[in-house]
């Protein structure tokens, strides 16, 4: 069992892959409004200010057989603006309907005027590498003699974007998938589920290990620099990375010809550049308080004294 802040347990060997990408994907949207805002800007292009207010609408929805449906997340900016996200790990070109759905769900079911439905604006996020998918997926849909309409969702392939890239558009949120990139590396090693995988390079692997460490280090250390993530997030994010590192050490255990052992990615407690600096603040906010404290209860004395001089004096004058 692997624990995460705010009392959310994992257990990796209780579920599939897919299942853990996508309570991971779900978990990062725990973190701080600012980092979701950025996220919202980042993939959809927007200059939302990151006072904004966030709320997460119903993600189930009862279709009339009675089958729950599940979306991924839904997230309104300013009680306006709503946004449907969806994770993928492999294409899926059927999604594109699914998301649809949601969308329609979710229309219905925040739905004021009878004669009006609000869809929310969608994007796919393919965490894990992917070939030939298109930037959009399109459903074509037919209105008989009304006509037809083509309903546009972006696809958002998250490998095919530079960490440089990312950082710019203030996206660390999804820096725990860049482990995913040695989960490709062992995949493109090891295709299918055969018995000669023995050609495993152990220099590569090594070198893709220190390289996935640099980019989520210093990712983390230039957005929290520049406060597009806070300490916390900061925090759970490295947490993140280590569950899905602690997932694909386990797959490559599995590996036939993967003798090479994996070394530990983040090991330890980490410290942060600004940790230090963080923790004096926390001092000397404690310490402004005890003395605030301090300072009201002689406050409070003063004026009592004051009172009862004023007391003595009027008495005097009698």
């Amino acid at each position: 069992m692997t624990h995460l802040k705010g009392g959310s347990f994992i257990e990796t060997e209780t579920y599939t892959p897919k299942q853990i990408y996508d309570r991971i994907f779900k978990r990062i949207f725990s973190l701080s409004d600012t980092a979701i805002i950025n996220l919202i800007n980042g993939l959809f292009h927007r200059n939302f200010p990151l006072g904004s207010k966030i709320s997460y609408l119903n993600k189930e929805f009862i279709k009339l057989n009675l089958e729950s449906r599940f979306a991924d997340m839904f997230i309104t900016i300013s009680d306006t603006y709503t946004f449907h996200l969806e994770a993928q790990i492999t294409y899926d070109n059927i999604i594109v309907l699914r998301v649809f759905e949601y969308s329609f769900y979710y229309a219905m079911s925040v739905q004021k005027n009878p004669n009006f439905l609000h869809f929310p604006e969608p994007v796919i996020i393919y965490l894990n590498h992917q070939k030939n998918i298109p930037e959009e997926s399109i459903l074509h849909i037919s209105f008989g003699s009304q006509g037809s309409f083509d309903y546009h969702v972006k696809n958002f392939v998250y490998p095919k974007h530079s960490i440089e890239e990312l950082n710019k558009r203030k996206m660390a949120i999804l820096i725990p998938f860049q482990i995913l990139r040695l989960r490709s590396l062992i995949e493109t090693q090891y295709p299918g589920n055969t018995a000669s995988r023995t050609n495993f390079n152990p220099e590569k692997f090594s070198q893709l290990q220190d390289s996935i460490r640099h980019d989520i280090m210093n990712s983390i250390h230039t957005n929290l620099s520049l406060g597009n993530i806070t300490s916390d997030d900061a925090s759970q994010l490295l947490e993140l990375t280590n569950l899905l590192y602690e997932h694909i050490a386990d797959l490559k255990k599995k590996t036939k010809g993967a003798v090479v052992e994996m070394k530990p990615l983040l090991p330890g407690a980490i410290e942060l550049p600004n940790d230090k600096y963080r923790f004096r603040i926390d001092e000397l906010e404690k310490e402004n308080t005890r003395y605030a404290d301090e300072i009201s209860r002689y406050v409070d004395e003063i004026s009592a004294l004051k009172k009862r001089i004023r007391e003595l004096e009027a008495n005097s004058s009698l």
